[in-house]
């Protein structure tokens, strides 16, 4: 699942401290990603779509979930190490 590379590396790149519309947009990709790889590994039926699927939904943008810039840095290197640990490992 390749997909998952892509917000990965946005995520990562967000440690550093951008303008807003870059976390608007970051926003945007982890959410539209996640909701895509969620349903992709529905059929698998692993813990893999409910942690996701909650990712998806911690980055909504619809109904943005505030917290400081220091959680947020640490919720972007956990959730980007997610991403590319589970897209190496589908990939195998």
């Amino acid at each position: 699942m390749k997909i998952l590379y892509a917000p990965a590396v946005f995520l990562f790149i967000a440690i550093f401290g951008l303008p807003y519309g870059y976390y608007t947009f970051l926003r945007l990709l982890v959410t539209g990603v996640s909701l895509y790889a969620a349903f992709w590994v529905l059929e698998e039926r692993s813990i893999n779509f409910w942690i996701i699927l909650f990712i998806g939904l911690l980055f909504n943008p619809l109904i943005p979930i505030h917290l400081s810039k220091d959680i947020w840095v640490i919720i972007n290197i956990i959730t980007g190490s997610y991403f590319a640990v589970t897209a190496y490992m589908h990939d195998k």
